[in-house]
């Protein structure tokens, strides 16, 4: 009796081998893609963390400006300080005033706010890393000012709006917004609007130096002012 032997080899056939191949290449299509989108919602992140940085420094600076008063200067000193680091704008409200239009702000100067003779304040391109490329554009103002006789302020509504890179490198030139972007990638307002925006009331501070020195301002001599110093 003659006997069969039948050998059995393992592993995968032809069909199982393409099957497993086609599976690993459509896997490593789709990484890319997902990388890139990480990386690139990262970096938007980033930019507007930035941007709220940069908003929050101006505001206070501003306010430290005004905490500071008369600081032995004159009015007319002090007016230009507060001018230069946020322009008194006309309006009732802060829907009043306007977004700066993109060329302006794509041609605007850098801002030096710390050079005493020719300081620049905004409108202004921002530099955040020193490469020489303007990083964003920084709009303030000022509204509903009041002011004492003398003409120094005494408080007023402050505003600052940062918008992105692509409006100061010219990629966008279109109409800019006043309100803040919608933080997703793919957004049409995140190349328009701005990456940041704070509004604020400021005032002289309520304290004895400050109150001294509202007093001199309003007209009262020294005499009666160094009560309240």
């Amino acid at each position: 009796m003659v006997s069969k032997r039948f050998h059995v080899q393992g592993g995968f056939s032809l069909i199982e081998a393409l099957v497993g191949v086609a599976i690993i290449g459509i896997t490593a299509a789709l990484i890319p893609p997902v990388v890139t989108l990480s990386v690139a919602a990262r970096a938007q992140n980033q930019r507007v963390e930035q941007a709220v940085r940069l908003a929050q420094g101006h505001m206070d600076l501003v306010r430290l400006r005004m905490e500071r008063g008369l600081a032995g200067g004159s009015v007319a000193t002090f007016v230009a300080d507060v001018e230069r680091l946020a322009p008194l704008t006309g309006g009732a409200s802060l829907n009043d005033v306007a977004a700066p239009g993109a060329t302006t702000l794509r041609t605007a100067a850098f801002c030096d706010l710390d050079n005493p003779s020719t300081p620049i304040g905004p409108p202004c391109r921002v530099d955040i890393d020193g490469d020489g490329q303007a990083d964003f554009g920084l709009q303030a103002f000022r509204i509903q000012q009041q002011t004492a006789p003398s003409g120094q302020p005494l408080s007023f509504i402050f505003g600052v709006r940062v918008y992105p890179r692509a409006v100061v490198q010219g990629v966008y030139a279109g109409t800019l917004g006043t309100r803040p972007a919608q933080v997703r990638l793919g957004a049409p307002e995140a190349a328009s609007n701005p990456l940041a925006v704070q509004y604020s009331r400021i005032l002289v501070p309520d304290s004895t130096r400050s109150l001294g020195s509202i007093c001199r301002t309003l007209g009262g001599d020294d005499t009666n002012c160094a009560l309240v110093d």
